[in-house]
């Protein structure tokens, strides 16, 4: 996945000697991003009339934001926090998605994080960028300032385990309650979310058996909402694809959705897309695991032909100059095996779609306990 550069807004002239120092400082030590791996390029912006060379000027901050948003990785505002605020408030959407946000005074004696500071990691950036500039880091949430008698944030803590909130507009309810000491049950046939104190294991009991009490519930499988279930996805499925040559885009994620929610399967629970190398440039596949947020492998004729699978093709075997070969049934687990340490299974066989797209679904081997 691309490593989006962090961004720093020098918001006066004072404080561009701190952009630089800053800067160097980051690509001497970068910084490790969640899901991403260590940051240490650091881009500054600056006002026009004061810019200096190597840096990118812009005339007002609101509008030079509204580009640079969502194409780095974090953002750090040298300057007062109400500028800050003001330009960023028309660009914020959600917790899960909003890159995070911290201020410093131009003398570097403080540095705050204003946004994202869990789920996206804004206050970890605080800690570091405070240790290299020897700051005073200023944390606010509520989980932090309780210190050591706090029991680990539920966001961070299911985010640290690589797993992907469905509910977020229930998360506060279930932080409120885990800051309050509540114990919250737990239903984890996959064995994906590690100990926490006030998560309380419930083992072959169904997720909806539990009502009303508060509970987590995780899996790659579909589970239906409701108000008392806070739904994780497990990403530990592989989706192999084979296609004619420029799909659709919109007939892929359509075929994907419908295929998924016939078979009870969680589309956010997916880890990787997979194909053919030769399929690697088609739109419709890329769009589609930039949309799912996940990393899209290819792999070689030769290689997927030695793959064993349940449903062969002549066609393509003679397409590539192989035996005869599954291209979605291949790749859906060749993906699985690389990232998977134990065996994997075909969880769903290749799906065929309108004679031009077929569909398979790789998932570790076993699987969870079904209740």
């Amino acid at each position: 996945m691309r490593v989006l550069p962090l961004a720093c807004y020098a918001l006066s002239r004072a404080a561009l000697p701190l952009a630089e120092r800053l800067a160097a400082r980051l690509a001497e030590c970068p910084w490790s991003a969640p899901g991403q791996r260590s940051i240490g390029q650091c881009r500054i912006f600056a006002p026009q009339r004061f810019c200096p060379c190597g840096a990118t000027p812009f005339d007002r901050l609101g509008e030079m934001l509204a580009r640079t948003y969502r194409s780095h990785a974090a953002h750090i505002f040298l300057g007062a926090a109400g500028i800050a605020v003001r330009a960023l408030a028309p660009l914020l959407g959600h917790k899960s998605q909003d890159p995070p946000s911290l201020v410093l005074d131009h003398a570097g004696r403080y540095v705050v994080s204003i946004l994202s500071g869990h789920w996206g990691g804004g206050n970890d950036l605080t800690e570091h960028l405070a240790r290299l500039l020897g700051a005073t880091p200023v944390v606010t949430t509520a989980s932090d300032c309780l210190g050591e008698q706090s029991p680990p944030p539920l966001d961070i803590h299911l985010r640290d385990a690589g797993l992907r909130i469905l509910d977020w507009d229930r998360l506060p309810r279930f932080q409120a309650a885990l800051l309050d000491n509540e114990k919250i049950f737990l239903h984890d046939p996959c064995a994906a979310v590690p100990a926490h104190p006030n998560l309380i294991p419930v083992r072959d009991i169904p997720a909806q058996a539990l009502a009303p009490a508060l509970h987590v519930s995780a899996h790659w499988r579909y589970c239906e909402p409701a108000p008392h279930i806070l739904r994780v996805a497990v990403p530990r499925l592989y989706l192999g694809i084979g296609c004619r040559k420029n799909l659709a885009p919109d007939m892929l994620a359509a075929a994907v959705e419908e295929t998924f929610f016939r078979h009870g399967l969680e589309k956010k629970a997916l880890a990787a897309l997979s194909t053919v190398t030769d399929k690697l440039n088609e739109p419709a596949l890329r769009l589609l695991a930039e949309e799912l947020s996940v990393p899209l492998k290819g792999f070689c004729a030769a290689k997927l032909a030695a793959c064993p699978v349940l449903h062969p093709s002549k066609a393509a075997g003679q397409r590539f100059g192989q035996i005869p070969f599954s291209v979605c049934e291949g790749a859906a687990l060749l993906a699985a095996s690389e990232s998977i340490p134990d065996s994997v299974r075909l969880l769903l066989p290749k799906q065929k779609i309108l004679s031009c797209l077929t569909l398979a679904v790789a998932a570790p081997q076993g699987g969870p306990r079904e209740t």
